[in-house]
């Protein structure tokens, strides 16, 4: 169908319950693809490059729960359905109408979802001028097969929660690049809307105070409640209309505009006035050399992130019992508090292995020490300064009968032209008799063992004994 007509649908018909179609063309050719296979793969490389450009901060998932807005957008269409591939949920089908609400994956913005025919639509691709709907039907459905065939009329279903969303944050998005464009003179270069996310970038820095204008400033027209207007112009008012544009676009030219804010060429559904917005909310920057990220929520998601954030900020002021106002501060004073518990557990573990080191006599070739309640630092540090004054292994096992223990055996400083012992040695030995688990080099090993402090010496004994 033409790509100019089928756009105009979420303009004229936007908010329309049912439409009716009919067959104008089959396509027989279609190349088969696992579609399935190809969503994930999407999703996982806008995950992974999300995440290296992040700098492998942890980004929140916000999870998706199911709406509770039951507007669903319905419709008749007549379309025409080849099989594709069997996968293991299923049987793909592609199916082409000629017209359709389905949204495909276009302009950084993820496909609608829904039904035809009753069946789950997995995926919708714009292919040149056609929309192409994969479908999953069962495997062993033979029924199924009977409905999708040239001229018949089957019926079509939006998950508008799912659509309404992604119009909610696509139009935030386009009110935080218009003000952005105006104010800072920056264009925004990249754009993604997922089911969990959405992120735009920006070619210019923005400081803490811009951030926070931004978002009062987006804010302030939801609060206008301005009407959004899309429409294709003719060739002599696009020459007269500013407005913003990533790429060049061969063809008609939709433009999306919000008065006094944004016009920009865009081909996704948007809401009608931008008080449906609700609320947008910024609720990240990363700032990079060549400018900004932004991760924002609007509408619903920007509520559901709130809730979640107020549910956070109950919960901690309960366990710290403090006002949620006072939490920042409360938390700072109970770090501080920490970092001073934490300096003075570390100088009574000096003077526990101090007391540890010096009980040893200086003439003894092998040390193994048994003890509790020393951190990893302290118990290295000791087997360290054993391994100086003592010339065979040296072991530090840190723990109790009951739960078991944590050990590091040394190589001690031989004396003379002797050869330093191997402490994989004794390593292997333990894992053999003990069941410890351990590894390493032969100056150092680690690992812990679940076993009595009798059986682990009767093994270390039964090794040295050992030629």
């Amino acid at each position: 169908m033409p790509d100019k007509e089928t756009k105009k649908l979420f303009d004229e018909d936007g908010y329309a319950d049912s439409f009716e179609a009919k067959v104008l063309a089959v396509r027989k050719d279609i190349e088969q693809k696992n579609t399935a296979q190809k969503t994930a793969e999407n999703q996982q490389r806008v995950k992974e490059e999300s995440t290296a450009k992040e700098e492998r901060i942890t980004e929140e998932r916000i999870t998706k729960e199911e709406r509770t807005d039951k507007r669903k957008r319905t419709g008749k269409e007549k379309g025409t359905g080849k099989e594709k591939r069997t996968v293991d949920e299923g049987r793909i089908l592609e199916v082409i109408l000629d017209q359709t609400l389905f949204f495909p994956e276009e302009g950084g913005q993820t496909p609608d979802t829904g039904t035809l025919g009753g069946f789950p639509v997995v995926d919708v691709q714009l292919d040149g001028n056609v929309i192409r709907h994969f479908v999953r039907i069962p495997a062993d459905d033979k029924s199924a097969m009977e409905i999708f065939v040239p001229g018949r009329i089957i019926s079509g279903q939006i998950d508008f929660a799912h659509r309404f969303s992604n119009m909610q944050n696509h139009s935030g998005e386009h009110i935080l690049s218009g003000l952005v464009h105006g104010k800072f003179g920056y264009d925004n270069v990249g754009f993604h809307l997922s089911d969990n996310t959405v992120t735009l970038d920006f070619n210019g820095p923005l400081s803490d105070e811009d951030i926070l204008w931004l978002e009062k400033a987006a804010n302030r027209v939801v609060w206008d409640d301005l009407e959004i207007r899309a429409w294709y112009p003719d060739e002599e008012a696009l020459e007269k209309t500013p407005y913003r544009s990533k790429k060049e676009i061969d063809g008609p030219l939709r433009l999306v505009e919000i008065p006094g804010v944004d016009v920009c060429a865009c081909c996704a559904p948007h809401v009608h006035r931008t008080g449906e917005i609700g609320v947008i909310k910024i609720i990240r920057t990363l700032r990079e050399r060549s400018g900004i990220r932004l991760t924002i929520l609007c509408g619903s998601r920007a509520l559901e992130y709130l809730q979640q954030l107020q549910k956070a900020a109950e919960d901690t002021s309960h366990l710290t019992n403090m006002p949620r106002e006072e939490i920042a501060a409360g938390v700072a004073r109970i770090l501080d508090e920490n970092e001073r518990l934490r300096q003075r557990e570390s100088a009574l573990e000096t003077m526990v292995t101090d007391a540890l080191a010096a009980a040893v006599p200086a003439d003894r070739e092998h040390v193994f020490l048994f003890t509790g309640g020393i951190g990893n630092l302290a118990q290295r540090s000791l087997v360290n300064r054993l391994c100086e004054t003592h010339t065979g292994y040296c072991g530090v096992f840190n723990g109790n009968d009951g739960t078991g223990y944590k050990y590091i055996i040394g190589a001690g400083t031989p004396a003379g032209n002797r050869e330093p012992v191997d402490a994989r040695v004794l390593n292997a030995c333990l894992n053999k008799s003990c069941g410890a688990r351990g590894g390493g080099k032969p100056a150092m090993v680690q690992g812990s063992v679940q076993a009595s402090e009798e059986k682990i010496r009767t093994a270390l004994d039964e090794a040295l004994d050992t030629p």
